[in-house]
């Protein structure tokens, strides 16, 4: 929000010809209205929190400023913790940082500047119909203790634990309608103000004192004492002062009353004597830290001044012409850096009457009451101390060394407003004073004997004497509008001032003449350059325009004004500036690429400390050579008028500088305006996140700021609550994490859009007109949380269950291999089992039929016939461990006509038929590699027992699915067998072991004459 800063010349004008012979001064106003951000222009009062934000109670709403930006809060009976109500009639900071609000709506309360919210704090007032927002005072006495007076209520005493505002135990003299309390804290009383007098009370004893009762002799209460109708009581710090007002029934104004304790002396002051005709009221007095008493109200304010028993008014009614505009004062505050700050019915103003460090001066003579605008053009300060200040056409006006208006010479008195003089000079060897006049006059004034010769010598053509410089053996040079250089020679002359001039060349018109340190004499010329002239050959030495060569040459071919910076740099400014180094004859040119405010330089001087002071055509510019820096001071600086005239910078008092315009001139001591001391520390006054504004002070009492991920964009604002200093201090920020360098910013303002999680440090800091840093970097950490799948808790348990993901693998895989290792060990076992079986049989038939080959051929058949079985058997496992081992047959399609196979050879070679009905699901599902082993080799197993030995002619092969297990149905139509009786061959005990090898139920069911059926239920598992 841009701040409008307008300044109100004052000029003091009131209708006693005692005031002040200062009254030439002006004062800086910087104006606060809703144009530039406040709530109401109808301001109540002001007061400065512990942080130090200036806090505003409006007609529209409670306002906190930070000297950039107003931030307003309001009722809103959608949010809890709000105001009661916009229009807030009063606001007070206590000693423990505690702010309170008075509101309209009869309540009074806390307001948190931390979160912003608003504590209800009950006054216990009886009868409930009281209106606070008749006159009231809240108050803090020497003890701590919140006192709230409410005019026709009565006084009450905050309770701090219950937090209630209870009737007082103070007690007032009876039939006293009190309008006014105030604490003494130097003698521990309190003042009571009414409309039957004054009254002094004492807590402790609880002894009431007035005039008619005043048993202590109290000095106040004998000056005061029967006084009607008190209030403004104000007891000055230390108790030395004390100030009031009233208004007596036969009075048509109020009257203010101030009494010294140290002289015992009284004084009463009828306002209406110091202010325009009209209705007038004191709203209040304000003492400011430096003992100063300020008197304000309806429609004006003033200073009280002892000495002359006066006030010094610096605002009337908007009538009253260029005054401060404004129908009523309500309140006046002075901050931390002493600026005071004037609630008015017209916005705020606010200033420094203590540390203001430009003065502007209007032209005015001694006894005068209304101070002249003129243009000026030339300061001198006189070997005496005395200031001469020469206008155009306005005349002469002297003034001593502090700025008080002093009487011309009594030989120039006939001319003195009327001259029009463009310079003044002093000879160093005689003391005359030389004036160069319009239309080529020249007056020397000899201040010893008070004579004036008044010339008008053929030798300047009747041309205005613009310039007039002086050498090292004290001749007098001349610059005339004409462009004639005019000498005059001191010894030639004899001491006759009106012999020893001689015309030495034209030149074009000399708007500079100056005297360097090496005794050459440089002449600023209007278009044709500078020069450099010889005055003891009276030649010229060097000539220099803007097109004299690339290393050597000017801006401009029209310099306005010359300084000589060190033994080597000339400063010559014109627009913008040249730097010329005299010793190696190069030069360079400042303007705005380099830095400069603007290409608007009229006059440059430097002052004490080699700072150098540029006049612009809008404002004065500050240039620290050597660190590159300058810096702007304008109207809101107090410099009323700030278009300064060509060549107008003097020295005066050996370290003030005096600028001219075309209304008046500047006074200032350039190290009041600004010194290498650091700035302050910046404060941070709002946070934005997402746009939604978070409270800043409990943001800082933690000390870190903490994002969601999804909430991580934010609006840092800072300022350095230095409430006139108008864009002096440069202000850089940075976002360690983000921002690899300081960011200098024109707004006062820090935004990041979605910051990146991590962590970072927001660091911002200022930097004043020498480069020097703040005092310290303020720094609030930021933390942007990850998202929840980028967080250290996330990622952990990611590892962690990444690594138990893969213990479960490698488990598996080692439970996979063992199972594996297991099935092979199985099928080793079981193959090993077989072929021992099978090899120990043939081994034992072989041997046999050995023995029997000669006697028993038949027997012999029988065991050979064993023999070829059993291998066949044996060959016939071993081809199905193999085919069981291929992991290409896991399909049980595969199995399907393994067995169909297996049937089909078997009704090849027994006359049997062999039918195989199985469910074309399973033809679709897979098994393992055990599995699908024993279910084949159950299989023919069954089928074997049911060819061989059941003497069926058909079996009848079913499997069905159930439920993802399997089930083999073998049944035949043969002779059967009793399971009880008949002895369990091998091939039955196979079955058996085979199926509890992979978890299957196995059953036999036969009977006699009706055949056997061979049921397997088994899980497919793959």
């Amino acid at each position: 929000m841009k701040k409008i800063a307008c300044i109100i010349l004052i000029l003091l004008l009131v209708s006693n010809n005692d005031l002040f012979a200062q009254a030439a001064r002006q004062y800086s106003f910087t104006h606060y209205t809703t144009a530039n951000g406040l709530a109401s222009n109808q301001v109540y009062n002001i007061t400065q929190d512990k942080l130090g934000f200036v806090w505003l109670a409006t007609v529209n709403g409670l306002q906190r400023f930070d000297g950039k930006e107003f931030i307003t809060f309001r009722h809103n009976r959608n949010i809890a913790g709000s105001l009661p109500s916009n229009n807030v009639a009063g606001i007070f900071s206590d000693s423990k940082g505690r702010f309170w609000v008075v509101n309209d709506d009869n309540s009074v309360g806390l307001f948190h500047t931390s979160t912003f919210e608003y504590q209800n704090v009950p006054v216990n007032a009886s009868p409930k119909t009281y209106n606070i927002f008749f006159p009231y005072r809240l108050l803090e006495d020497w003890r701590g203790k919140i006192i709230l007076m409410i005019v026709t209520q009565g006084i009450f005493e905050l309770d701090e634990n219950s937090m209630v505002f209870k009737p007082s135990s103070l007690r007032v003299p009876e039939k006293w309608h009190v309008l006014e309390l105030a604490a003494d804290n130097y003698n521990k009383c309190y003042w009571l103000g009414a409309d039957s007098g004054i009254a002094r009370i004492d807590p402790l004893s609880g002894r009431i004192y007035t005039a008619s009762n005043n048993t202590i002799k109290d000095p106040i209460l004998e000056a005061f004492g029967r006084l009607e109708n008190v209030g403004g009581i104000r007891p000055a710090v230390g108790g030395k002062i004390f100030s009031c007002n009233n208004w007596p029934r036969n009075s048509g104004n109020p009257l203010f009353h101030w009494f010294d304790r140290q002289t015992r002396k009284a004084t009463t002051q009828n306002i209406g004597n110091s202010l325009f005709p009209g209705y007038h009221e004191i709203k209040g007095q304000f003492i400011q830290s430096n003992g100063q008493l300020w008197v304000y109200g309806l429609p004006f304010a003033a200073s009280y001044d002892p000495e002359s028993e006066k006030l010094n008014v610096i605002g009337q009614s908007a009538a009253q012409g260029s005054q401060l505009r404004f129908d009523n004062t309500h309140d006046m505050f002075e901050d931390r850096q002493q600026n005071l700050w004037i609630a008015t019915s017209d916005g705020v103003y606010v200033f420094n009457p203590v540390s203001q460090p430009f003065n502007a001066y209007h032209l005015l003579r001694p006894g005068a009451t209304q101070p002249k605008e003129g243009p000026v053009t030339n300061i001198v300060q006189l070997s005496n101390g005395n200031i001469w200040v020469a206008t155009w056409g306005k005349g002469l006006y002297c003034y001593d060394k502090n700025m008080a208006p002093i009487a011309v010479p009594a030989a120039l008195d006939k001319w003195k407003d009327v001259l029009t003089i463009w310079y003044i000079h002093q000879h160093s060897k005689t003391g005359l004073v030389f004036m160069g006049e319009q239309g080529g006059g020249l007056k020397i004034y000899d201040p010893k004997t008070g004579k004036l010769w008044n010339t008008l010598m053929e030798v300047f053509e009747k041309r205005t004497i613009r310039q007039i410089t002086e050498d090292q053996e004290g001749n007098l040079w001349f610059g005339t509008q004409g462009g004639l250089l005019v000498k005059w020679d001191h010894k030639e002359s004899g001491g006759d001032l009106e012999k020893g001039y001689s015309s030495l060349m034209r030149l074009a018109l000399i708007q500079k003449l100056y005297t360097d340190t090496d005794g050459t004499i440089w002449i600023g010329s209007l278009g044709r350059g500078l020069y450099q002239l010889d005055p003891k050959k009276g030649k010229i030495l060097d000539h220099i325009t803007s097109k004299t060569g690339e290393n050597w040459q000017l801006c401009t071919d029209s310099p306005t004004d010359i300084i000589r910076y060190n033994d080597s740099l000339l400063i010559v400014a014109g627009n913008s500036v040249s730097i010329l180094n005299t010793k190696n004859k190069t030069s360079q040119i400042i303007s705005l690429d380099e830095g400069l405010p603007s290409n608007t330089v009229h006059t440059v001087q430097k002052d004490t400390s080699g700072i150098l002071w540029l006049g612009l055509q809008n404002g004065l510019c500050r240039w620290n050579f050597e660190k590159g820096r300058f810096t702007l001071f304008d109207r809101r600086d107090g410099i009323s008028f700030d278009n300064f005239t060509s060549g107008g910078a003097f020295s005066i008092n050996k370290k003030q500088l005096a600028f001219t315009t075309g209304h008046n001139f500047l006074v200032f001591d350039p190290s009041r305006v600004l010194n290498a001391t650091a700035p302050p520390k910046v404060t941070l006054t709002d946070l934005h996140v997402m746009n939604r504004r978070v409270p800043i002070d409990s943001i800082l009492q933690e000390g870190e700021l903490k994002l969601d991920p999804q909430n991580n964009s934010i609006t840092i604002d800072y300022a350095s609550l230095q409430f006139l200093d108008h864009d002096q201090l440069s202000f850089y920020h940075m976002l360690e994490g983000l921002d690899k360098d300081w960011v200098k910013s024109t707004t006062n303002k820090a935004i990041y859009n979605y910051l990146p999680y991590r962590n970072y440090t927001f660091r911002v800091k200022c930097v004043n007109g020498d480069g020097v840093d703040s005092r310290e970097i303020t720094s609030l950490a930021i933390q942007v949380k990850p998202p929840f799948w980028r967080s250290y808790w996330f990622l952990g348990m990611m590892v962690f269950l990444g690594v138990g993901f893969l213990y479960w693998l490698d488990k598996l895989r080692m439970q996979k291999l063992r199972a594996t290792e297991s099935i092979r060990t199985r099928i080793a076992t079981s193959l090993t089992e077989d072929l021992t079986n099978s090899l120990s049989s043939i081994n034992i038939s072989s041997e046999l039929a050995k023995t029997k080959l000669e006697n028993d051929s038949h027997r012999t058949r029988d065991y050979i016939h064993h023999i070829s079985e059993t291998s066949n058997r044996m060959t016939q496992a071993m081809y199905d461990m193999v085919w069981s081992i291929n992991p290409h047959n896991d399909q049980m399609h595969k199995t399907l006509e393994r067995m169909k196979h297996y049937a089909t050879e078997q009704e090849s070679i027994y006359n049997i038929n062999i039918t195989i009905d199985a469910d074309p699901s399973i033809a679709e599902k897979e098994s393992d590699m055990e599995h699908r082993y024993e279910l084949l080799s159950i299989f023919k197993e069954a089928i074997a027992n049911a060819v061989k030995h059941s003497g069926g002619k058909n079996i009848h092969v079913q499997l069905r699915l159930r439920k993802q297990k399997l089930l083999l149905l073998v049944q035949d139509d043969g002779k059967g067998f009793e399971l009880t009786t008949v002895a369990r061959g091998r091939g039955i005990n196979d079955m058996k072991r085979r199926a509890e090898a992979i978890g299957a139920q196995l059953s036999i069911l036969s009977e006699i004459n009706t055949g056997t059926l061979v049921k397997l239920e088994m899980n497919l598992k793959y």
